[in-house]
């Protein structure tokens, strides 16, 4: 009898560390921007921080998406209605500036609450209009431009992942977990001269800006 009740508190802590751990996983991929859906349903959890998505975010299912402005006052959206534009869509020889704009608001006091990230094509210098941005980043992006014919990088870096709750279909009735699938987005605006010189900011989902890990 004495075996037996060891054996179900060991597998009662383990069965109860797992579901902790489970826990304490999750909640720290959502922070770090994880989309994470179940492949039943669809649904996505996404970080409290995103509550205010705006209505476009359903089309895009990105955080970030550019925007560019050329000299005349013109805008070209990589989104715009149902016609998604693409890299090569973008005029350098007309465009002033491009720009990473969120698809949620920013609880910031600044006017343009949706720009995160903007590029000064002329002069070769960010702003880093809302986000989380270290004194050493914005140090590096906004000033000191390398002098140089210029030459733009810009993508979203794609992760996508899944994980398997139901890991043995002869007992489905005990694994309340569903099978989930997970992508992490980052967006990178980068743009390079002879010489090798760059400037290179990159995006993660809560808006954060780093720079390149060399």
């Amino acid at each position: 009898m004495e075996s037996i009740n060891k054996r179900i508190d060991a597998l009662l802590k383990i069965r109860q560390e797992g579901m902790y751990n489970y826990s304490k996983c999750t909640r720290e991929l959502i922070d770090m921007g994880v989309k994470i859906g179940h492949k039943n349903t669809g649904d996505l959890t996404i970080p409290g921080v995103f509550e205010p998505y705006l209505e476009k975010y359903n089309k895009s299912n990105m955080e970030f998406e550019w925007e560019v402005m050329d000299k005349d006052g013109t805008i070209l959206k990589q989104f715009d209605g149902d016609i998604q534009h693409s890299f090569k869509d973008i005029k350098l020889d007309s465009m002033q500036s491009i720009a990473f704009i969120s698809n949620f608001n920013w609880p910031t006091d600044n006017k343009e609450h949706r720009v995160i990230v903007r590029l000064n094509w002329e002069t070769g210098l960010f702003e880093l209009m809302n986000g989380f941005a270290p004194a050493e980043v914005r140090e590096e992006l906004c000033s000191n431009p390398p002098v140089g014919i210029k030459k733009l990088i810009l993508f979203t870096r794609k992760r996508f992942s899944s994980t398997y709750g139901e890991v043995n279909e002869k007992y489905p009735e005990f694994f309340p977990m569903k099978d989930e699938f997970l992508y992490y987005n980052r967006f990178v605006i980068e743009y390079e001269v002879e010489g090798g010189w760059n400037k290179i900011a990159i995006i993660d989902p809560t808006g954060i800006i780093s720079l390149f890990e060399k």
